[in-house]
């Protein structure tokens, strides 16, 4: 007995050739392989290009012609101005180290009342 499929097929019917099923997956792989280059050079390839080669800067704008002069003078009162002010922190520094030289650790006058530098008549108590 033959294949009941077989009998309902007529001589004229021939297999469909596969060929177009073929050729339409190797285009379609080939244009997905090409999508993904394309994405993958856009996101990622060209960022990185684009920040390792950097045009060098442009040159720096040119220098103004000049200050003015009521700047310099400005300017130059202010230089005096804090001039006296180092001469003055310089003084109070040279002053506090003077007294830094002596002996810091006792009272000359410690009641304030003995002009002539003697110790008074008490003496310091002892501890």
């Amino acid at each position: 007995m033959s294949d009941p499929a077989s009998q309902d097929r007529t001589p004229q019917e021939r297999p469909q050739p596969r060929w177009p099923l073929i050729l339409g997956s190797l285009v379609g792989g080939f244009l997905l392989v090409a999508v993904g280059l394309g994405l993958g050079w856009y996101l990622f390839y060209r960022p990185i290009v684009n920040v390792a080669v950097q045009l060098p800067a442009p040159p720096a704008p040119p220098a103004p012609p000049g200050p003015d002069a009521a700047q310099i003078k400005a300017l130059e009162d202010q230089i005096d101005k804090q001039k006296a002010a180092n001469k003055q922190i310089e003084d109070q520094i040279a002053a506090l180290k003077d007294r830094l030289r002596a002996d810091v650790c006792t009272i000359k006058d410690p009641l304030g009342k003995d002009p002539q530098g003697k110790a008074p008549a008490g003496g310091g108590q002892k501890l």
